[in-house]
């Protein structure tokens, strides 16, 4: 848990900012207009929910170290690539982003799944908001230095930034991160002896979490946190470069309040919130809400601190709580599929988010922040109904599938030292 949580720092110390600036290099570099960086952000993401379904379930039958200890280290050599290469033209721009897309989505669902293995129920808030607390030390850092070299060497100094980054994340989880599950694969084809192809062997794989119906009912939900949360990337970088005059310096310093609460306050907020979780989702996206009726008022760099505090308690909530619930509806044979079948929600409304928030900004800001506050209101509203209806999120002991899941899944071959927690996504991202 420990190793990925310092691999996280070293990343998010560096690749975060590339996230921040990169709708400002399409908007100001290449001078495209607020709604085509809006759809430019958004046309990857169906790669992003097609590349993380496969990453789940091959995390879950070939095992998690390699889909979590090899995609950084392709990244940092996309983003080399990026910061020499991004001033020749929007396809190739674009098309070393969609590189980094990829691997991400590679990495990401079995990082999730990793940490679902090696820790248990009433533990696993505590266990995310520690690996967020150690992201958001270098979410800290990185926008403010990015800020400030950006405005000495030009905005794509940032790709440089995650390059360095990403390479240091790779080293420290190819020399320490042990397997956690190597997979159903060691185990022989599943299906063996009927007549199933490995397609279709494949295909029942991806399919099954979509018949869990508190994980589809939890998914609508998680389509509509993440359409909110969104705006707190692209739309709001754009909104205090456009409407606020903000300069860059500023702007990585609101970002960077972020990830300094975060880091102050994840832990002792996750520990209270190991109980009744649904109802703690809904409180942290009206935190969402609120911070976005004071963006409505477009006050400035010093008000804008304190919506982004407001703010970041909602995702102090709401981020490690989603994936303790999802760590607890599988057991290891399917935890990687599980997370993937989530994010097939949450990444659609990512596909949404940018360019949506970008086409409501062109109207003017009052139609960006309203209709959002009101969006983090229903949402609340759906979670506490989820709750009233379920009490509690359904769990699975941590060696079994739920009911009609698979449930034979293979014991680890290498035993993780401190799995019971005893004291952390972004798109910080």
């Amino acid at each position: 848990m420990f190793t990925i949580a310092v691999a996280s720092f070293v990343r998010s110390s560096g690749r975060s900012a590339s996230w921040l600036f990169l709708p400002l290099i399409l908007y100001i570099g290449y001078g495209l207009s607020l709604i085509q960086v809006g759809l430019l952000v958004s046309a990857l993401v169906p790669l992003s929910v097609l590349v993380n379904l496969y990453g789940g379930a091959a995390a879950d039958r070939y095992g998690r170290r390699s889909f979590v200890v090899w995609p950084p280290l392709g990244s940092a050599l996309t983003f080399f690539a990026l910061y020499e290469l991004w001033h020749q033209g929007i396809v190739v721009l674009m098309s070393l982003w969609a590189v980094i897309v990829v691997l991400t989505n590679l990495q990401q669902p079995a990082q999730n799944a990793m940490m679902g293995d090696v820790t248990q129920q009433g533990d696993r808030s505590v266990a995310f908001g520690i690996q967020r607390v150690f992201a958001n030390a270098g979410f800290a850092l990185a926008p403010a230095v990015g800020g400030l070299l950006a405005t000495s060497f030009g905005l794509s100094i940032v790709f440089l930034m995650a390059a360095i980054t990403s390479a240091g994340e790779g080293i420290v989880l190819v020399s320490f991160l042990k397997e956690t599950f190597r997979g159903t694969a060691r185990d022989g084809p599943s299906g063996e002896g009927t007549s199933e192809s490995s397609g279709q062997r494949w295909a029942a794989r991806i399919r099954a979490p979509f018949r869990d119906r508190f994980l589809l009912t939890f998914g609508i939900l998680g389509f509509c946190l993440t359409l909110a949360t969104q705006q707190f990337g692209t739309p709001l970088s754009l909104f205090m470069a456009t409407v606020q005059h903000l300069p860059y310096s500023e702007i990585g310093l609101v970002y960077s309040l972020n990830g300094v609460v975060v880091v102050g306050l994840q832990i002792p907020i996750s520990w209270g919130i190991r109980r009744r979780q649904l109802l703690w989702m809904g409180v942290g996206i009206l935190l969402y809400g609120a911070a976005f009726l004071v963006f409505d008022l477009s006050p400035g760099f010093m008000v804008n601190l304190g919506a982004i505090f407001v703010l970041t308690l909602g995702e102090d909530i709401t981020s490690p709580t989603q994936n303790a619930v999802l760590s607890g509806l599988s057991g290891r044979s399917r935890r990687g599929s599980y997370f993937a079948a989530y994010n097939v929600f949450t990444s659609s409304a990512q596909a949404i988010a940018p360019s949506l928030g970008a086409l409501l900004l062109g109207f003017g800001y009052h139609v960006l922040w309203l209709p959002f506050s009101l969006l983090t209101v229903a949402v609340a509203i759906g979670y506490a109904w989820l709750h009233h209806r379920d009490h509690e999120p359904p769990s699975a002991p941590p060696e079994e599938g739920r009911p009609g899941a698979a449930s034979n899944p293979v014991t680890p071959a290498t035993t993780v030292t401190g799995a019971k927690h005893t004291g952390f996504g972004h798109s910080g991202p």
